[in-house]
């Protein structure tokens, strides 16, 4: 569904998406809120519960962020010693026996490469070495460096063995991001550990990777709100949400520009390009990890092809805004 034409205007290098929250009164039913806000996976992350026993809710966030942690050192990329940058060495030139998380993560990411026809790929990573989106310095390679690259990048060099729980790489140059569904899978983590301690109603927010877990107090769901990222003030759209999850792609985080152009962080594996057309994908499914890893892959896909796959995806929902101003909502 086409909402409506808006002015094209770049203004804005924030965060997309934000939720906002039913404020309760103190001896409410559904009990008292708690909340906590630390840094995790280099951005923001924010848990809130809301428990009848604080002592419960406050223990509760403390295993959430405990397990999110963990996480975080198991698919660091810049942590040396994290598991994934072990594979990154390893796997190039032999097999490599990994943990069951770390091979349970790589299949399900495989999993979105295919539906998505490569348009999510977790061995994106020497394209963004090229573009120098993992360092300071950026720039505009030129076309047979993205070639060379792009001979490394593609899930199909991933090859796993899941009765030794080991996999290598077909490419010796290829290597793994989880960058782009790890933080939707912490999310989902940190709500199974609220629910395992009691917890029925709270968010789980990391960087704009959000749970809504039951609903808001006294009411039927949690209403998420997606601003537009050209006018902070804005509200495009408003979700209703009850045990379900909400995530944002875009171009409007991280990107450099030179002589005037924009380059978007987010890189086309098939092409080797930035992608353009789109400035924004806002997913809602049941799952964080769903929800991150199709934001990804619609805002690569664009308009036509990610609304075809969004189609075939069961209970999602999608916003996506263009560059042109037009916004598209699906269903």
């Amino acid at each position: 569904m086409i909402l409506k034409k808006q002015p094209h205007l770049f203004t804005l290098k924030g965060c997309g998406i934000f939720y906002f929250l039913i404020f309760i009164l103190a001896g409410c039913s559904q009990g008292s809120s708690v909340k906590e806000t630390r840094i995790l996976m280099d951005t923001f992350c924010e848990i809130s519960c809301y428990s009848p026993d604080r002592d419960k809710a406050v223990r509760a966030i403390g295993e959430a962020f405990k397990e999110m942690q963990r996480i975080e050192i198991v698919f660091s990329k810049f942590d040396e010693n994290s598991e994934v940058s072990k594979i990154n060495k390893i796997a190039g030139l032999e097999n490599i026996k990994v943990s069951e998380e770390a091979f349970r993560l790589t299949e399900r990411s495989i999993y979105y490469s295919r539906i998505s026809d490569g348009a999510f790929d977790i061995t994106v990573v020497p394209l963004m070495e090229i573009w120098g989106f993992v360092r300071k310095h950026k720039s505009i390679p030129d076309k047979d460096d993205i070639e060379n690259a792009l001979k490394s990048v593609g899930y199909k060099n991933i090859e796993l063995d899941s009765k030794k729980l080991s996999m290598r790489f077909l490419n010796k140059d290829t290597k793994i991001d989880f960058g782009g569904i790890a933080k939707g899978y912490a999310v989902d983590r940190a709500k199974d550990v609220l629910v395992l301690n009691g917890i029925k109603n709270g968010l789980v927010n990391l960087g704009g990777n959000i749970f809504a877990l039951g609903s808001a107090p006294g009411k039927k769901d949690w209403k998420i709100g997606v601003h537009d990222p050209r006018n902070k003030g804005k509200l495009l759209y408003s979700f209703e949400l009850t045990d379900s999850a909400i995530s944002t792609s875009g171009n409007y985080e991280r990107f450099f520009e030179i002589g005037g152009k924009r380059y978007s962080h987010i890189i086309n594996p098939l092409t080797g390009e930035p992608c353009q057309g789109i400035i924004s994908v806002t997913v809602a499914l049941d799952s964080a990890e769903g929800a991150d890893a199709l934001s990804t892959a619609i805002f690569v896909m664009g308009a036509e092809k990610g609304l075809i796959l969004a189609k075939s995806i069961k209970g999602i929902k999608v916003l996506m805004l263009k560059e042109d101003g037009e916004i598209i909502s699906y269903p």
